[in-house]
């Protein structure tokens, strides 16, 4: 596909296709979608999007990692840091949220690739989102070995969370019909700051990191810590509930 595109024009000519196939795709599906509906959208002849991709499959495939390469940089940055295993949890938090907002599209495409088309995940030869999954939940896991997050099973924790985030995409139109447009905008307006709170809760293996504010953690972490004090005796699974119920 590459080498079809090496031209500006081609290039160019690529790069619209994508922009109309995801459009079409977020809105139809992939069975929804033909080459020809994409051609049309484009304003470009048929033969133009089959010399670029030959098979829908492989122009769907382009529109996924498209989608997916910003972000996966992104998260694998934030993960890579050094700051604490708290505050990058809130970094990734928001990078999804705010990424969610930015492109609603992309997050109901995504949701219709996992609901609607599990045979040909199966048959995939690569999937565009799997590095979000597995570097996440390495992320819990590490958080977890080191004593800053309950050890939950990560795949499931990611799962959730990213799964609640897509949903809120998902179910905005219906919620702000429900609540009215002013009660939308108000949720709208601290929606990042309660979806960091949740991730918290499910995540943070101490209470105060659970309940407090991002500004209670920074500055908790900044501050020098007294050696030897009851608070830095290592916890055990007995000290929390969840921890040893997982043990169990």
């Amino acid at each position: 596909m590459e080498q079809r595109s090496h031209t500006p024009k081609g290039r160019a000519a690529r790069g619209k296709i994508l922009r109309v196939a995801e459009g079409l795709l977020a809105a139809r599906g992939f069975h929804g979608t033909s080459m020809r509906d994409v051609a049309d959208a484009a304003g470009l002849p048929l033969a133009t999007v089959v010399y670029h991709f030959a098979r829908k499959e492989q122009l769907y495939a382009a529109v996924l990692g498209e989608i997916a390469a910003p972000l996966v940089a992104e998260i694998e940055a934030i993960v890579a840091r050094g700051d604490p295993h708290v505050e990058r949890l809130d970094a990734i938090v928001r990078a999804l949220v705010r990424w969610t907002e930015a492109t609603p599209g992309r997050v109901k495409l995504l949701v219709r690739e996992l609901l609607d088309n599990p045979s040909r995940v199966a048959k995939a030869s690569r999937l565009p989102l799997a590095p979000v999954l597995v570097g996440l939940s390495r992320f819990v896991e590490d958080g977890a070995a080191r004593g800053a997050f309950l050890p939950v099973v990560p795949e499931a924790a990611v799962l959730h969370l990213v799964g609640a985030l897509s949903y809120v995409v998902a179910a905005r139109p219906t919620l702000r019909r429900i609540v009215g447009p002013a009660r939308d905008a108000a949720i709208g307006a601290v929606y990042e700051r309660e979806a960091i709170a949740l991730a918290r809760r499910v995540l943070s293996a101490t209470e105060e990191e659970r309940h407090g504010s991002e500004s209670t953690s920074r500055a908790r972490a900044e501050s020098p810590r007294p050696r030897g004090g009851a608070n830095d005796r290592p916890r055990r699974a007995a000290d929390h509930p969840a921890r040893a119920s997982v043990r169990r």
